[in-house]
């Protein structure tokens, strides 16, 4: 089991505790730093004063990302099963 540690991330002025392991901190503070310029990116844009709006706007932003990707990688396997069952097909007709 590997050890977990106790740190505090902070974003838009509040303190967040976290249990995470040593390789999942270095991903969680680069996480944590992205945020916080998404946010300022947003607040600055939009001229945002309530950090909860750039908050939100901020998550929306990452998890329609996030989906898109998901939806791509499954097209993309889904393209590769055809061609893959398509080789397999001609080897059949070829070799068996």
């Amino acid at each position: 089991m590997m050890n977990r540690h106790k740190v505090k991330i902070a974003i838009s002025g509040r303190e967040y505790p976290m249990h995470i392991t040593a390789d999942e901190e270095e991903i969680v503070r680069k996480a944590a730093k992205i945020i916080k310029e998404s946010i300022s990116q947003f607040e600055e844009k939009y001229e945002l004063r309530d950090h909860q709006d750039a908050l939100a706007m901020c998550a929306l932003q990452y998890v329609s990302k996030s989906l898109y990707h998901e939806q791509t990688e499954m097209s993309n396997s889904s393209e590769t099963e055809k061609k893959l069952d398509a080789l397999i097909e001609k080897i059949r007709k070829n070799f068996i």
